[in-house]
């Protein structure tokens, strides 16, 4: 049995002689290291990790991360930086709204952004954005949106403050926050932006030599919403991966579509990515089923990040996968390099409607990729598949 901390230690004791002692920069340096101390540990805290040669069983213990249920959002110790009442006001927002308003990752992000005082202001920008779509409803308009610009602009202004400093521009604060640009640059729809944004975490990653030194969930979500911005426009990933992410592609393939692919893959070569793509799809396919089957839906609870473990290593692959004319400059000549481009959308449009209709998650990227998939129908109506003189290396 696990034993409990003693009930001491939920309480810190400090000695004031005058009232207005109780403000001193020492004394609140006590309060904030004390009520930081259950974030800290729950932050230390690594998840259990999971293998794909478990693949076929749902987790009974799903991966999750979150603040402490005790933190008042108006408690000021909390925070990073000096915050107003207007500002303690919108976090209550954000953190009282989960009752009407389903938002992934809600704490989790929460959690991140009461680490570094420029983080916290892009919290404050999606806090304003959101309150000023309630109260508006219908007259709601991004552009028009005078908090939330304000919070954002301040938070891009402290970054490119930030950047200047040789020790400070590599440092997970400025990470964190950059992360909370991207995501929601990703929200409002202005991809120019994340572009930006993103290619800038390209560079200090570089900088600093990879992940190494980052907290897990920073790692997590880089590659994440890395992953997000780059599938609405079916772009290669822009950020690297760390040290053995997706080194395992799950092998989940029935025997008729395993005897198909590897027909394929005998004649054309190029199909050998295309195998393991399915293998990615039959995984989160069987995952889904079998928990469908069991009504453990853990992914509805908005910090559960099961859509990430599942669909990010499939969907990183999938915008991986090298395009027609990377394989043959001359593409139009070899048809069967469309029949592969063609089952890679396939798989991707497959992926976004999981993602949207079964796991609540916006997928953006369906409507361009279904634009996409239809220009190249037209040129695979006519070809002879069965033509053995066709030889794809």
């Amino acid at each position: 049995m696990k034993l409990s901390h003693p009930v001491e230690d939920d309480f810190v004791f400090v000695n004031i002689s005058r009232p207005d002692e109780i403000k001193s920069a020492s004394t609140q340096r006590t309060i904030r290291r004390h009520v930081m101390r259950d974030i800290g540990r729950s932050r230390r805290t690594r998840p259990e990790q999971r293998t794909w040669s478990v693949g076929l069983r749902a987790p009974s213990d799903p991966v999750t991360e979150h603040i402490p249920a005790p933190i008042d959002p108006c408690n000021t110790t909390f925070y990073p930086t000096p915050m107003s009442d207007r500002a303690l006001q919108l976090m209550h927002f954000m953190t009282t709204d989960r009752d009407y308003v389903f938002r992934p990752f809600r704490t989790v992000w929460f959690s991140m952004a009461l680490t570094d005082a420029t983080a916290i202001l892009v919290a404050l920008a999606n806090a304003a954005m959101f309150l000023d779509q309630r109260l508006r409803a219908q007259g709601y308009q991004y552009e028009t949106s005078t908090e939330c610009l304000s919070y954002y602009g301040q938070c891009v202004r402290q970054v490119t403050h930030r950047l200047a400093d040789t020790r400070e521009s590599i440092s997970q604060g400025v990470i964190t926050a950059i992360l909370g640009l991207t995501c929601h640059d990703l929200y409002v729809g202005t991809l120019d932006r994340w572009k930006i944004h993103i290619s800038g975490l390209g560079r200090i990653l570089h900088l600093r030599g990879g992940y190494r030194g980052l907290d897990d969930s920073i790692t997590r979500f880089a590659i994440w919403l890395d992953v997000v911005g780059s599938v609405m426009e079916d772009s290669r990933p822009r950020l690297p991966t760390p040290p053995g992410y997706a080194a395992r592609i799950p092998d989940m393939l029935s025997p008729t579509l395993r005897s198909l692919l590897r027909d394929l893959i005998a004649r054309y070569d190029c199909f050998r990515d295309v195998a393991a793509a399915f293998s990615y799809a039959s995984f989160i396919v069987q995952y889904t089923d079998g928990s469908l089957c069991r009504s453990e839906t853990a992914w509805v609870n908005e910090d559960n990040l099961t859509v990430i473990e599942l669909f990010g290593p499939a969907t990183h692959f999938l915008l991986s996968m090298s395009r027609p004319t990377e394989l043959d400059p001359i593409a139009t000549e070899n048809p069967i390099l469309y029949l592969r481009e063609a089952l890679r959308l396939v798989l991707l449009l497959f992926l976004a409607t999981m993602k949207q209709d079964i796991f609540l998650f916006t997928a953006h990227e369906r409507q361009y990729l279904q634009w996409k998939l239809s220009t190249l129908i037209p040129q695979m109506e006519r070809t002879d598949y069965d033509d053995s003189s066709r030889v794809v290396s």
